[in-house]
C-alpha cells in the first residue's frame, strides 16, 4: 500500500517524518538483533550488516563445523560486490578446512612471534635447545623469512613456491633488489651454502610448528642446497703461525694507542700545520680514546690469549664467573720451560665451562692462569673493589660514551668484543700497512688452537675433550692437517717458537684433561 506524503512538506512535517523513520528503524534493529539486512546465500552462509558498526559494510557468517561460525568483514557497502566476495571467501575457507588449516588464523607475523616465544620455552626446558645463542641464530634467520613472507598476510595465503628464488635473493646486493649488504667491510662475500642451508633449516622449523599447531598443513617447496664440507675450511680459517705472531706483537703496542684512525689522521694534519701538542689534543676531541677504552683493550688482550690457549668458544668465555675458574700455581705466571719445549704447570687455570653452552658442562685444564690473574688485577684496579665469586670475569664496568654505567655488572657483549677485534685489525692495517690474505675472525682462534695442538702431538682425544668437540667432528672439519710427518725435533722447535708468542703447551697435556676417562 503506497504511503502518501505531502508534496511540499514544512519543517514541522519533515521533523515528524524523520522521527517516524527513526522510531521504526529502532524497532526493526531490535527485532533483527546483530544481523541487519540478513540474507541467506546458501546453507551455512549468510551476509548481513553489523548493527554495532558505524560504517555499514557487509559481513558474512559461515558455519565451519563443530558448532562454530566464522564472521568476516567483506569491506564493501555494495550489495552485489559483497555477494561475489562472500562466495569466493566461502570457497577459500572450505578448501582451508579440507587442508586441515585453521579458519580462525592470525596474521603470519603474529605466528612468527608465537614461534619465537615457543623457542624461548624450549630453551627453558633445556632439552633440544640448550643455548640462547641457538635462539639468537634462529631469530636472525627468521628476519629473512619475515621479509619473504610480507606479501602473505596469513599462513593460508602463502604460496608453496615463495622460496623459489631465495638463494639468488640472498646473494644479490640490496641495491639490486636482493638481501646481501655488500658494504659490510668484514663480510665481503655473499652468504655461503652453509649459511643458506642453516637458514632454510630454521624455516622448516617454523612451518613444522604451524603444522603442530594445526594452523596449516601446506607443503612448502624448500630450496635444495648442496653443501661441501671441505668448504668449511675457508670459514673461520685458522691463523698461520706468522699471522698469529704478527697480531700478538701488534697488540702489545696497540693497547697504548691514544687516538682512533680518524683522530690520528687529524693529529698528523694539525702537526704539519705546526699546531702545539696541547691544542691538538683539544681539537681532536671525540676522536681521542678515553680511559675506559684503554682498559677494555687490555681486557681484550688477555681474552685473546685465553681463547688461543683454551680453544673455548667466545660465547662460553663471556659467560664465565670467577667461581668457574680455579688458578693453580704461582701468581707470577712465569713458566719453567722443559727441554722438549713444553712448560711445567706453574700457573694452570682449570675452567668449568657453564652448563648452558652448546656442549654442556666440562672441566678444561689450560695454561692460561697468568692471564686470568692479569684480569683480576685489572678489574680490581679499575673498580677499586674486591671481586666476588659470582662476578662475571669479562664484566662491563661502564663506558666513556653516552651509555655510561647503564650495563655495569653485565658480561661484555659478544658484539662489543667482535667490534674491538675488527678495530684492532683495522688499526694494524692502518699503522703497519699489514694486510692478511685470509679473512680471519675471532673464532679463527679456536681453529688455530685445535690445529696447533694436533700438530704439536697432543692426542686427538685430548683435543676433542678440551675443545668440546667429538673426535668425528675434529676429523671432519680439520682434515687439512699435515701433522703426520712432524718429527720430535720439529715439534720441539715449534713449541718453543709458539711459546715466544704466548701459545703454550703443558708437559703432561697428552693425558691431563682426559686421564680420568682414559
Amino acid at each position: 500500500m503506497p504511503v502518501l506524503l505531502p508534496p511540499s512538506p514544512s519543517l514541522e512535517e519533515l521533523k515528524e517524518i524523520e522521527d517516524y523513520l527513526e522510531y521504526h528503524k529502532k524497532i526493526k534493529n531490535e527485532e533483527e538483533g546483530l544481523y541487519q539486512d540478513k540474507e541467506v546465500l546458501r546453507q551455512g552462509l549468510i551476509i548481513f550488516k553489523h548493527r554495532k558498526k558505524k560504517v555499514k559494510n557487509w559481513y558474512m557468517r559461515m558455519y565451519v563445523g563443530s558448532r562454530k561460525y566464522k564472521i568476516t568483514s567483506l569491506k564493501t557497502q555494495n550489495y552485489r560486490q559483497a555477494k561475489e566476495i562472500a562466495f569466493d571467501e566461502y570457497d577459500r575457507l572450505n578448501q582451508q578446512i579440507k587442508d586441515k588449516g585453521d579458519v580462525f588464523e592470525k596474521t603470519t607475523e603474529e605466528y612468527l612471534q608465537d614461534y619465537l616465544k615457543y623457542l624461548d620455552t624450549e630453551l627453558e626446558k633445556n632439552n633440544e635447545i640448550t643455548s640462547k645463542k641457538t635462539i639468537d641464530a634462529k631469530r636472525t634467520s627468521l628476519k629473512k623469512l619475515k621479509t619473504k613472507l610480507l606479501p602473505f598476510s596469513k599462513p593460508s595465503t602463502i604460496d608453496p613456491d615463495f622460496l623459489e628464488d631465495y638463494i639468488l635473493w640472498r646473494r644479490k646486493a640490496v641495491m639490486e633488489g636482493g638481501n646481501w649488504d655488500r658494504k659490510h667491510k668484514k663480510n665481503p662475500s655473499p652468504p655461503t651454502d652453509f649459511t643458506l642451508y642453516k637458514e632454510v633449516s630454521d624455516f622448516r622449523g617454523f612451518f613444522k610448528y604451524l603444522k603442530k599447531q594445526n594452523v596449516t598443513h601446506k607443503e612448502i617447496n624448500f630450496p635444495r642446497i648442496k653443501t661441501d664440507v671441505k668448504r668449511l675450511q675457508t670459514k673461520n680459517v685458522p691463523y698461520s703461525d706468522e699471522d698469529y705472531r704478527t697480531i700478538y706483537r701488534w697488540m702489545l703496542s696497540w693497547v697504548d694507542k691514544k687516538y682512533t684512525i680518524k683522530g690520528e689522521e687529524k693529529r698528523k694534519e694539525l702537526e704539519k700545520l705546526g699546531v702545539p701538542e696541547e691544542k691538538i689534543v683539544k681539537k681532536i676531541g671525540l676522536s681521542k680514546k678515553g680511559r675506559k677504552s684503554k682498559f677494555y683493550k687490555k681486557v681484550f688482550y688477555n681474552l685473546f690469549l685465553i681463547l688461543a690457549n683454551s680453544g673455548l668458544r667466545i660465547s662460553s668465555l663471556l659467560k664465565l664467573t670467577w667461581q668457574d675458574v680455579v688458578v693453580k700455581g704461582t701468581k707470577s705466571g712465569k713458566h719453567k720451560f722443559n727441554a722438549d719445549g713444553t712448560i711445567t704447570q706453574s700457573s694452570i687455570a682449570v675452567i668449568s665451562v657453564p652448563v648452558d653452552t652448546k656442549t654442556g658442562f666440562r672441566r678444561v685444564p689450560t695454561p692460561t692462569g697468568k692471564w686470568f690473574n692479569n684480569l683480576k688485577e685489572l678489574y680490581k684496579e679499575e673498580t677499586g673493589n674486591r671481586l666476588n665469586k659470582t662476578d662475571y670475569i669479562f664484566q662491563n664496568v661502564g663506558t666513556d660514551n653516552s651509555k655510561g654505567n647503564k650495563f655495569v655488572g653485565n658480561p661484555l657483549s659478544q658484539s662489543f668484543i667482535l667490534r674491538t677485534f675488527y678495530e684492532m685489525i683495522e688499526e694494524l692495517e692502518y699503522y703497519k700497512d699489514i694486510h692478511f690474505s685470509e679473512n680471519y675472525t675471532l673464532h679463527s682462534l679456536r681453529s688455530f688452537y685445535i690445529n696447533k695442538k694436533l700438530e704439536l702431538g697432543v692426542p686427538i682425544a685430548v683435543v676433542a675433550r678440551a675443545s668440546g668437540n667429538n673426535i668425528k667432528t675434529i676429523i671432519k672439519h680439520y682434515e687439512n692437517l699435515q701433522a703426520i710427518d712432524f718429527t720430535d725435533e720439529l715439534v720441539k722447535q715449534k713449541r718453543m717458537d709458539l711459546s715466544d708468542n704466548e701459545f703454550l703447551t703443558m708437559e703432561d697435556e697428552n693425558y691431563f684433561s682426559v686421564k680420568k676417562e682414559l
